[in-house]
């Protein structure tokens, strides 16, 4: 039994000695085949992906709950409510001669252009007769009397007699006296004048040709007076009736209308 495990061993140690093991001089590793066995799968490696992490804006949409609402322009009149509504430019009265413009006043022929605004031509609100037919004539303005006696509220006043005497104007069947008109420093604007009858159809003429105008325009001072303040106007005319009585000038500017009520004699 000892005899056969002694002959084991030196089988095996014959066979290590023939395979070199012990030895200091390696066989080359190329001859010796290897067989590597790896425990590890395969792995397959994909490529790296670059993720950009992009930040989320979140965008809030106000709605409004209100329900649409169209609005309508008004346009609202600045002139006092008691002011009348402006008239179209009537025909002329018999005998008269229709004005055209700042240019049918004597003193501007031929070198005045336009015409007073259309808002001017407000009605004629001529006062009646007093008491007894007695005609009221009005007060005279001592704010004016540079220009000499002139009569009426202001800010126009007429500068005439009173009463005014009437002239016969030679070929014409209209009368006339000397007027000047005075506008005060305060207004600088246009002027429309008319006049009429009070208790009669008789018309007022302005001018001096044998058809007198129907009305007078008025806006570039046509004379001056000696102390006369800045800023104040002047113009000289006439004034013509068909016959003696109770007048009445209606005097329109942008501001204000005012009415002056004379008496003509013959």
């Amino acid at each position: 039994m000892r005899r056969g495990r002694l002959r084991l061993a030196l089988l095996v140690a014959t066979l290590l000695l023939a395979a070199g093991c012990g030895s200091a001089s390696s066989p080359n590793a190329a001859s010796v085949p290897v067989l590597i066995t790896s425990s590890t799968p395969s792995v397959t490696t994909a490529p790296a992906t670059t993720v950009t992490s992009t930040p989320t804006t979140t965008t809030t949409t106000e709605t409004s709950t209100t329900p649409a609402t169209t609005t309508a322009t008004t346009t609202t009149s600045t002139a006092p409510a008691t002011e009348p509504q402006t008239t179209p430019v009537p025909a002329a009265p018999a005998g008269l001669s229709a004005a055209t413009g700042y240019g049918s006043y004597d003193d501007c022929q031929g070198t005045c252009s336009g015409a007073v605004p259309s808002s001017l031509r407000r009605p004629l609100q001529l006062p009646s007769l007093g008491a007894g037919g007695t005609c009221p004539v009005s007060a005279a303005a001592p704010t004016v009397s540079y220009a000499g006696l002139a009569i009426g509220p202001g800010p126009v006043y007429a500068a005439q007699a009173s009463p005014l005497a009437l002239t016969s104007f030679i070929g014409s069947a209209w009368d006339g006296g000397s007027v000047t008109w005075v506008a005060a420093p305060g207004y600088t604007g246009p002027v429309l004048i008319r006049g009429g009858e009070l208790g009669g159809s008789g018309s007022v003429g302005f001018g001096e040709g044998l058809a007198p105008e129907d009305e007078l325009q008025l806006l570039t001072p046509s004379t001056k007076s000696t102390g006369e303040p800045a800023g104040a106007r002047e113009w000289s005319s006439f004034a013509r009736v068909l016959s003696a009585g109770c007048y009445a000038y209606q005097v329109d500017g942008t501001s204000f209308s005012e009415v002056i009520v004379f008496q003509a004699t013959g």
